[in-house]
């Protein structure tokens, strides 16, 4: 977590656009405010599978009564700098949200990081792809709904796999993280693009009180992928949460949002897990 305060300003400190905000007369249709129960037992097993002649590994976390009939969706799951997969599964159980309609994976970095500066054959970008290939292999996954959340530099991984592989993810959310910086191309309002990019749903959620990645990353994250979908980024709209806010004119199934949660500092929110679930199932 700490070594996140040494990266770049990460092109997210830019002039802060007049938005509108028009508060909804009825419910969120994207993000509702709903109460979530733990709905069935789950089990965790580690695995561990060769990238490129490199061991890694993670936990998969499954309903214990999973339905091999019906397909499923599989959430990632990314730790911070200086964590790791069992660490942040006990600390952030996604389960609690999830029950039992969706297959998780909590990924390990190596040496407790994630590679968020190569922008061609990212050794971490390629782990996620052979851990849903590997898992899909294995259990009824759906491979059009392949969620990825994260937390510090989890989150901003889940930004550089979102960039760098059009099509694996339908959506992300990113806690304490940051839009993806440095890559290879540039959208022409001068945002970082990767080749081939396509818009992907986003959440970026971020305390107030975070000064190790600070607001403003979490901000400009929910602003680079407004830009990047195509969604009226003057206009916003509220949520069921006070916290959250909506892009407006969003093409369907690419919504993108922002939460600022007060007094939250660098860490995960305790409604994170429960609102991005719910954000997840309706793109």
């Amino acid at each position: 977590m700490i070594l996140l305060a040494a990266l770049p300003h990460l092109g997210c400190r830019r002039e802060k656009v007049s938005v509108r905000v028009e508060k909804l007369d009825g419910e969120s249709t994207i993000l509702p405010r709903i109460a979530r129960s733990p709905g069935g037992s789950t089990r965790t097993t580690p695995r561990s599978i060769d990238v490129a002649g490199t061991k890694r590994g993670y936990l998969l976390v499954e309903p214990i009564e999973l339905d091999a009939a019906k397909s499923h969706p599989l959430v990632l799951v990314f730790h911070g700098d200086g964590g790791d997969a069992h660490g942040f599964h006990r600390a952030w159980p996604f389960e609690r949200a999830t029950g039992h309609h969706a297959v998780l994976a909590y990924l390990d970095g190596i040496l407790a990081r994630w590679d968020l500066e190569t922008t061609k054959d990212n050794r971490d970008v390629a782990f996620v792809e052979a851990v849903v290939d590997a898992i899909a292999k294995e259990r009824p996954i759906d491979r059009a709904r392949v969620f990825a959340t994260g937390y510090s530099s989890g989150g901003f991984l889940a930004n550089v796999v979102a960039c760098q592989r059009p099509g694996l993810l339908r959506a992300i959310a990113s806690n304490a993280g940051g839009a993806p910086y440095n890559q290879r191309e540039k959208w022409p309002n001068g945002s970082p693009k990767c080749p081939g990019q396509e818009p992907v749903a986003t959440l970026a959620l971020h305390g107030e009180r975070d000064f190790t990645v600070t607001l403003d990353s979490g901000r400009y994250t929910a602003e680079y992928w407004a830009y990047v979908n195509g969604c009226r980024t003057d206009e916003m709209e509220t949520t069921g949460y006070p916290e959250c806010r909506l892009y407006r004119g969003c093409p369907t199934g690419k919504a993108v949002g922002f939460c600022s949660v007060p007094p939250l500092g660098h860490w995960v929110w305790d409604e994170a897990a429960e609102a991005s679930w719910t954000f997840f199932e309706r793109q």
